[in-house]
């Protein structure tokens, strides 16, 4: 792909309160280089300043996931017991990063706590555990080997989804224990598993490409057509913006 232009796709990084390091799983930055992207992963600094300098040099976000819960005061709850450990740097930097990407239209996929901040930011909730709260729930959080591709998933007909899966049904790993309950603004379910956990979104303006996954396609994209499909209709709706935020830089200057 060396003659096509790479868009710069932008990672927000996770943090290890044990270490004090920012991390980014390997996978984020390799699926989106595979895919014809230029991934940059961005530390959690939550000052609009620093968002707002390298977001201009930015063509799409890609909201990872974390070890972390977003903190429910943002979305008008108390914790449960079973909410896990809260990084509140990570969930104000995600939202200026939301904010940014809102307001210049910037493609955007959202990987499972991903898809959690954006639904938050959105207005939506969360529901805190799901293996507590949801009746008859299915095993979400499915451990170190999360690559295997553990239940399966329905897909609305003639979504964006359906047409990248070329199937009503796929296969998908999980490795989460919190989920959308209530959905935010602008933003459409497409896919649930079958114990009824909303597994994808999209947003309902059509012409934004905004795609919220709850399984972890960046794991296992090698060998998972899905997970391919995605990243690559991703980097193709990027590229796009790119040169789109170029012929309007030309037109204002003119």
């Amino acid at each position: 792909m060396s003659d096509i232009f790479r868009p710069i796709v932008g990672i927000p990084c996770r943090y290890n309160w044990n270490t004090n390091y920012y991390e980014v799983r390997e996978t984020y930055p390799e699926a989106i280089y595979a895919a014809g992207g230029t991934p940059v992963m961005l530390p959690l600094i939550p000052e609009p300043d620093y968002v707002n300098a390298i977001m201009e040099k930015i063509d799409a976000l890609c909201l990872s996931g974390s070890i972390n819960d977003i903190d429910p005061l943002r979305y008008g709850q108390e914790p449960k017991p079973k909410l896990g450990p809260v990084v509140p740097k990570r969930d104000e930097t995600d939202a200026l990063l939301i904010e940014y990407a809102e307001a210049h239209d910037l493609p955007i996929l959202a990987i499972c706590f991903g898809i959690q901040s954006l639904n938050v930011y959105r207005g939506g909730t969360l529901i805190q555990d799901v293996e507590s709260e949801v009746t008859g729930s299915l095993k979400h959080m499915q451990g170190d080997l999360f690559y295997r591709r553990s239940h399966s998933i329905n897909i609305t007909e003639g979504s964006l989804l359906a047409e990248l899966a070329a199937s009503n049904r796929a296969l998908v790993n999980s490795h989460h224990h919190q989920a959308i309950d209530i959905v935010g603004r602008n933003l459409e379910p497409i896919a649930w598993a079958a114990d009824g956990v909303i597994e994808a979104v999209i947003d309902t303006r059509r012409e934004r490409s905004v795609l919220g996954v709850q399984w972890h396609p960046e794991v296992g994209w090698q060998s998972d057509e899905l997970s391919q499909a995605i990243f690559a209709w991703f980097i193709e709706k990027s590229r796009q913006r790119h040169f789109s935020r170029d012929d309007e830089m030309a037109t204002a200057l003119r």
